[in-house]
């Protein structure tokens, strides 16, 4: 499903968060070197691709965890990104319960800008989880949308694994963005679907990677001003 219940995403939290550690920390085992790596592989359970850029960012030591994961966890209340220039605006709220799981949780509405027409809105539950001192990770999935829409748009969906894991070792500072979306609603329905993995599937997704790329461009520079 595109998306899923607040309660189930919450008891979904940790299997999305343990796969999203185990991803991460393969790559920060072999990628120490500063750069940047977009990597892609077959997600069977969400029928589609997943994407993971790793980012890595030398000579970083102060205590930016903290500070990065409280940015990104907030980061529909901003007015703009320094990481990424697609996003338009957004909301922000607290949920409509007390949950029993570990971890900060709040639901957002964004705007986003992708250059295909219409702004595409996403609704999603973030989650924000310090792993230790060195480690944040902030765990996003769409869930039902309930509120007013704001802007012309049209809805689309992130599914599990999806996230960004903010961690700090002798390498410096390594982000990992791992994204999981079924697509951006160029076509109705599962066509939309079927377009995006033969792009993904046949090395089409030049136009998809440069995205990851760019963002992640943009946030070695918005680290450097930290």
């Amino acid at each position: 499903m595109d998306e899923t219940s607040i309660e189930q995403a919450l008891q979904q939290l940790d299997a999305t968060l343990a796969a999203l550690l185990q991803r991460s920390n393969a790559l920060q085992a072999i990628e120490t070197t500063s750069g940047i790596r977009c990597h892609r592989y077959w997600n069977a359970p969400a029928k589609t691709f997943t994407y993971h850029t790793h980012v890595v960012v030398p000579g970083i030591k102060t205590p930016v965890i903290g500070q990065l994961s409280d940015l990104f966890f907030n980061a529909y209340r901003l007015r703009q990104h320094g990481w990424y220039s697609q996003f338009a605006s957004g909301t922000m709220r607290p949920l409509p319960f007390t949950p029993r799981v570990r971890g900060e949780h709040q639901l957002g509405q964004g705007y986003f800008d992708f250059g295909v027409g219409l702004l595409r809105r996403y609704h999603v539950l973030f989650s924000r989880i310090p792993i230790d001192e060195q480690t944040h990770a902030v765990v996003l999935r769409s869930v039902p949308e309930d509120v007013p829409v704001l802007r012309p748009s049209k809805q689309v969906f992130i599914l599990p694994p999806t996230g960004d894991v903010f961690a700090l070792d002798d390498a410096g500072l390594h982000w990992h963005h791992i994204c999981t979306t079924s697509g951006v609603r160029l076509l109705p329905g599962a066509l939309d679907r079927w377009l995006m993995n033969l792009l993904r599937a046949t090395g089409l997704d030049r136009r998809e990677r440069e995205t990851y790329i760019a963002e992640a461009e943009a946030f070695t520079r918005f680290v450097a001003t930290l």
